[in-house]
C-alpha cells in the first residue's frame, strides 16, 4: 500500500509526486544537512483517499471555467469547497497522522502548510496558493488543519492560477507538511540572485521581527539587506519601520502585536547574521543548481530553513565561458528588430550565419547568443573601447533610446572597463575600407542616381534567383544543400555591402540636413523624408492598395474573401470562378512573387510567409477595402510626395546662401538614397524564405526516419544538430526537440530584457519627457505632431483590423504590420526608436508616433482616448470631457 506519512528522513527531490513541491524540497534540504525543522508529510495518497467520494462532483464544477469570469470561478470555487469540507478524513489517513503525531512531543507546535504537486516547481512557483496554518497544537487541531489544507487547494485563486498555467485540477493533488513550529525572533525571505535587477551576483534578504507570515502577508515593512556574493560585501542596508509583529500564543494560534518603538527602527539583523544568511543561501543554490527564494526564521541565534523553491521569474541567462572573470553587456537585438516574441533554436541558430566574420569553429558569429528564444548579441569587447562605445551609444540613440541608456550605464561601470577583450572599431574599418571610402564621394561628389533603389532591387532578385538555384540543386543532396543555404545566408551583407555606402551618405545627409535647417525650418526638412521612391516597403504597400482596389471591383470576390468560416486556400480557389476573381488571383500572384517571403513577424523563419498561408494578407485587404475610398493609397502618397517637392524647392530659400549649394546637395542625395534603408532587411527575408524550403523538405526527412517525431520539431534544433544528423553521427533527437519544446513554451511567458549583464543584470532606466503631465506614458518621439483619438491595442495584424483615425497601439511593428498605417491616426509601439521600421513609415504617412512605452498594450486599453505628443514623447490619458 503507498505510504499515508512520510518523514523528512524519507523524502527528497524526486518525490514531488508523493509529497509535492514544498514537501520535496524539505526533505532534500533536511536529507542534505540543511537546518531544516523536523516534520512528516502527509501523502498525496492521502488526499486522493480523502477527496475520492466527490471528485467527479468536484471536478464537474470546474470543467471549462473561463478565467475571466471571475463571478463564475468564485461561485464554483466556494460549492467546491463547502462539498470537501463536508467530508470526514478517512479511517485510515486519521490512524497514520495520529501514529506520526505520537512520536514527537505531545505539547509540540507545528506549522501545517500545503504542499500540491503543481507548487514549487522550476518553472512556476505557485507561491501562496494554498493555505498555511501556524503553531498547531493537539492532534485534533492538527487533524482538522490537515483537511483544512486538503481543501485550499480549491481556493479561488488556486484555481484560477492552474487555469491560466496550463495545469489540469484532475492531475494536481496535494500533500500536507506538518513541521515543527520554530518560535524565531527573527524571519525573513531570502532571495539568492536580486528579484529587481535580477543580477545573480547580489542576494537580497528581507527580514523582520516575530514569524515571517507578517511580512509575507504585506502586514509590515521589512529591512532590506543586499550581499555582494563573489565579495562577501554587504551592499544595500535598509531599515524599515517594523511597527507590528505576528507571534505564536501559548495555547495555540498566532497574534498580532505592537512593536515598541525603541524596537520599531531597530535593525532586526546583525551584519554577521546578514552574511550567515548570504552564505547559507549561496549553498542551498549550489545544491539546486539554480537561484532560490528561501523561508528562515532564528530561533536561539540559529538559522533555520522552513521552505526554498525556485525563483521562477528570472530571465535566463546569457552563456558566458567558464573561467571567464569578465563582465559581459548583452544587447536584445529583438527588441533592435521590433520583434520581441520568442523564436525556436533553430529560427536563432540561423541568424548566426548571416555575419561572414568573427566566426566560431562551427562557421557561427560568436557574439550572438539565444538567450530565452530571443537573439542577443554581446557587446562587450566594443564597449570597452571608448570609440566603439561612442559609436554604439549613438546607433542606439535612433535605433532604441532606452536601450541606450541602459547600455551606456553599464558600459560606464569602471569594473566593466578594467577588464576583459576590448574590438577597435577600427580595425573593421579597416576590413571595409573600400565601402568606407566611397561614402563621402556618394555625400558630396558623385551625382546620385536617380534610379538607385531600383537599380539595388535588381541586384537583389539576381543573388535571390542564383540562391534558389544552389539550394534546389538536384546533383546536391540534404546535407550539400544545407552547406549552399549556410553560404548564401553568409553571401547577404557581402552583396548589400555594396549599396551600403549609398544608404549611409544617405542617413548622413539627413542628419546633416537637420542641422542646416535648424528647428525653425524642421517641418519642411520632415516633408522632404516624406514620399521618398522605391522604398521597399513603401512600394509593397501601395501594390496592397491596388490589390484592395482590385478586390472591391467585384463584389463577389469581397464577399468570398471575407468570408472568414472557410479557410484561406478555399476562399481563393472560390474566387476564380467569380466575375473578376481571375484577374485578382493574378494580381495576387505576381505580389506574392515579388513579396510572398514576407510576412508578419518574419526575422522568425519558422513563422509562416505570405506565400506559405496568405491569410494575414487578405485579411489585410478585405480590411483596407471597408475602411478606406478606392485609390486613397495612391492619392495619399502623391500628396507626400508633392510635398516633399514642394519642401525640397523651398528649404534652400530658407537658409543662409552661403549654405545653400549643401542644402541642395543633402537633398538631392537624401532623397536618392534613404529609400535604401529596408532594401538589406528585405534581401535577408527573401534569402530565409529560400532557406526554409530547404529546412522544410529536412524536416520532412527526419520525420520519416524518426530523427525526429515530427516534421515541426525541426525548429527545435540547431544548425550544427542538423549537421550532425545529416551526416549520420547523431539518429535520434526526439527527446532534445520535446525538451526544447517545453522550455519554449516557458520562454514564450517571459518579458525579455533589452540589455542585460552576464551575470544577469538588467538595468532599468527611464526616459524623461519634459513638460509631461502626471500619469502620462513616456517614450521616444519619432514622428513629429499631436493627435487625439480612440486607441486600438492590436497584437496580431493578420487578425485584427484598424478604423480610419485609430491610434495603433502595438508591441512592435514590422512589415507585416505596415498596411494597417493607411488607417492609424497616430502610431504608439513598446519598443522601437528613431530608425526602426514603425517610426520609418510613420514618418512616411505623417502620422505622430511615440515607440519604445514599456508595457504600453498591458496599460493602453482599446477604446481609451489618448492624445499622442510625437514630438515631446509622451502620451496622456484624455477624460470624455478633454476629448
Amino acid at each position: 500500500m503507498t505510504a499515508l506519512v512520510l518523514g523528512f528522513d524519507q523524502i527528497d527531490r524526486h518525490a514531488l509526486g508523493e509529497v509535492g513541491g514544498k514537501g520535496a524540497n524539505l526533505g532534500e534540504m533536511a536529507r542534505a544537512g540543511f537546518p531544516v525543522p523536523e516534520g512528516f508529510c502527509v501523502t498525496t495518497a492521502g488526499y486522493r483517499a480523502f477527496v475520492a467520494p466527490v471528485e467527479d462532483a468536484v471536478m464537474t464544477r470546474l470543467d471549462g471555467l473561463d478565467p475571466a469570469d471571475l463571478g463564475a470561478l468564485r461561485r464554483a470555487g466556494q460549492a467546491v469547497r463547502d462539498l470537501m469540507a463536508r467530508c470526514a478524513l478517512p479511517e485510515v489517513l486519521a490512524e497514520a497522522i495520529t501514529a506520526a503525531w505520537h512520536k514527537r512531543p505531545v505539547r509540540q507546535a507545528y506549522a501545517v502548510r500545503s504542499s500540491a504537486t503543481a507548487e514549487d516547481l522550476p518553472n512556476a512557483s505557485f507561491a501562496g496558493q494554498q493555505d498555511t496554518y501556524l503553531n498547531v497544537i493537539g492532534l485534533a487541531a492538527l487533524l482538522a488543519q490537515v483537511k483544512n489544507c486538503f481543501v485550499s487547494l480549491f481556493t479561488d485563486r488556486a484555481i484560477l492560477y492552474r487555469i491560466q498555467n496550463g495545469f489540469s485540477h484532475r492531475q494536481v493533488a496535494l500533500s500536507v507538511v506538518v513541521q515543527r513550529m520554530v518560535q524565531p525572533e527573527l524571519s525573513g525571505i531570502l532571495f539568492t540572485a536580486d528579484p529587481i535587477t535580477e543580477n545573480r551576483t547580489v542576494c537580497s534578504i528581507d527580514a523582520s521581527f516575530g514569524l515571517g507570515e507578517a511580512l509575507v502577508s504585506g502586514l509590515v515593512s521589512a529591512d532590506l539587506y543586499k550581499v555582494d556574493k563573489a565579495h562577501h560585501l554587504i551592499v544595500t542596508r535598509e531599515i524599515a519601520t517594523k511597527t507590528r509583529a505576528i507571534l505564536s500564543v501559548a495555547g495555540g494560534g498566532t497574534q498580532t502585536v505592537d512593536l515598541p518603538p525603541e524596537q520599531q527602527t531597530r535593525a532586526a539583523l546583525t551584519d554577521r547574521q546578514v552574511l550567515d544568511l548570504a552564505e547559507l543561501g549561496a549553498r542551498i543554490e549550489a545544491h539546486y543548481g539554480q537561484p532560490q527564494d528561501v523561508e528562515w526564521a532564528i530561533e536561539g541565534g540559529r538559522i533555520f530553513v522552513t521552505q526554498s523553491r525556485p525563483i521562477t521569474s528570472l530571465y535566463p541567462l546569457p552563456r558566458v565561458a567558464p573561467g571567464d572573470g569578465s563582465q559581459h553587456i548583452f544587447l536584445s537585438l529583438s527588441h533592435l528588430q521590433v520583434m520581441t516574441d520568442a523564436m525556436p533554436p533553430l529560427a536563432i541558430s540561423i541568424w548566426k550565419y548571416f555575419p561572414p566574420i568573427g566566426l566560431n569553429a562551427a562557421g557561427e558569429f560568436r557574439y550572438l547568443q539565444d538567450v530565452g528564444g530571443r537573439l542577443y548579441a554581446d557587446l562587450s569587447p566594443i564597449l570597452r573601447h571608448p570609440l566603439g562605445r561612442r559609436v554604439v551609444t549613438r546607433f542606439l540613440g535612433l535605433a532604441d533610446q532606452l536601450s541606450q541608456a541602459a547600455v551606456r550605464e553599464l558600459a560606464g561601470r569602471p569594473a566593466f572597463r578594467a577588464q576583459g577583450p576590448r574590438f577597435n572599431p577600427l580595425t573593421l574599418v579597416r576590413q571595409l575600407r573600400r565601402q568606407a571610402i566611397r561614402v563621402p564621394g556618394f555625400l558630396l561628389l558623385w551625382a546620385p542616381p536617380a534610379d538607385t533603389a531600383f537599380e539595388v532591387t535588381r541586384q537583389m532578385d539576381a543573388y535571390v534567383r542564383q540562391v534558389r538555384r544552389d539550394l534546389h540543386d538536384p546533383a546536391r543532396d540534404h546535407a550539400q544543400r544545407l552547406e549552399a543555404a549556410l553560404d548564401a545566408l553568409r553571401g547577404v551583407l557581402p552583396v548589400a555591402g555594396a549599396w551600403v555606402p549609398q544608404m549611409i551618405a544617405g542617413m548622413v545627409a539627413q542628419r546633416q540636413l537637420h542641422r542646416l535647417a535648424g528647428p525653425e525650418n524642421a517641418a519642411l526638412v520632415t516633408d522632404i523624408e516624406r514620399g521618398v521612391v522605391g522604398n521597399v516597403v513603401t512600394e509593397m504597400n501601395l501594390a496592397l492598395g491596388d490589390l484592395a482596389d482590385l478586390a472591391r471591383q467585384s463584389p463577389q470576390v469581397l464577399d468570398a474573401l471575407a468570408d472568414t468560416a472557410r479557410p484561406v486556400a478555399q476562399r481563393l480557389a472560390g474566387v476564380r470562378a467569380l466575375p473578376g476573381g481571375a484577374g485578382f488571383l493574378a494580381a495576387l500572384d505576381e505580389f506574392l512573387d515579388t513579396y510572398g517571403a514576407r510576412g508578419p513577424s518574419e526575422i522568425d523563419i519558422s513563422r509562416p510567409r505570405w506565400h506559405e498561408d496568405p491569410a494575414s494578407l487578405v485579411q489585410m485587404i478585405t480590411g483596407m477595402t471597408a475602411q478606406t475610398a478606392p485609390g486613397a493609397h495612391r492619392r495619399h502618397y502623391a500628396a507626400l510626395t508633392a510635398a516633399a517637392d514642394l519642401a525640397a524647392r523651398a528649404l534652400p530659400a530658407r537658409i543662409g546662401w552661403h549654405k545653400r549649394g549643401l542644402a541642395r546637395r543633402f537633398i538631392r542625395v537624401s532623397r536618392a538614397f534613404m529609400p535604401l534603408r529596408e532594401h538589406h532587411k528585405f534581401l535577408m527575408i527573401q534569402v530565409l524564405a529560400e532557406v526554409k524550403t530547404l529546412l522544410l523538405d529536412i524536416a520532412q526527412d527526419f520525420a520519416h526516419r524518426k530523427i525526429v517525431a515530427q516534421a515541426g520539431d525541426l525548429w527545435f534544433l540547431t544548425v550544427p544538430e542538423l549537421r550532425d544528423a545529416l551526416s549520420g553521427r547523431v539518429t535520434d533527437l526526439r527527446d532534445l526537440a520535446d525538451e526544447r519544446r517545453a522550455a519554449h513554451a516557458v520562454h514564450a511567458r517571459k518579458a525579455p530584457p533589452r540589455v542585460m549583464t552576464g551575470a544577469g543584470e538588467i538595468p532599468r532606466p527611464s526616459l524623461l519627457s519634459i513638460g509631461a503631465p502626471n500619469g502620462a506614458l513616456i517614450g521616444s518621439p519619432v514622428s513629429a505632431g499631436v493627435y487625439s483619438g480612440v486607441a486600438r491595442v492590436v497584437r496580431d495584424p493578420g487578425v485584427e483590423t484598424l478604423a480610419p483615425g485609430e491610434i495603433l497601439v502595438a508591441p512592435f511593428t514590422d512589415p507585416g504590420w505596415t498596411p494597417l498605417f493607411v488607417n492609424a491616426g497616430a502610431l504608439v509601439t513598446e519598443v522601437g526608436g528613431l530608425m526602426t521600421h514603425g517610426s520609418v513609415v510613420a514618418r512616411e504617412y505623417g502620422i505622430p508616433a511615440v515607440v519604445g512605452v514599456p508595457e504600453a498594450t498591458m496599460r493602453i486599453k482599446t477604446g481609451d482616448r489618448l492624445r499622442i505628443h510625437g514630438d515631446a514623447g509622451y502620451i496622456e490619458f484624455l477624460t470624455e470631457d478633454e476629448a
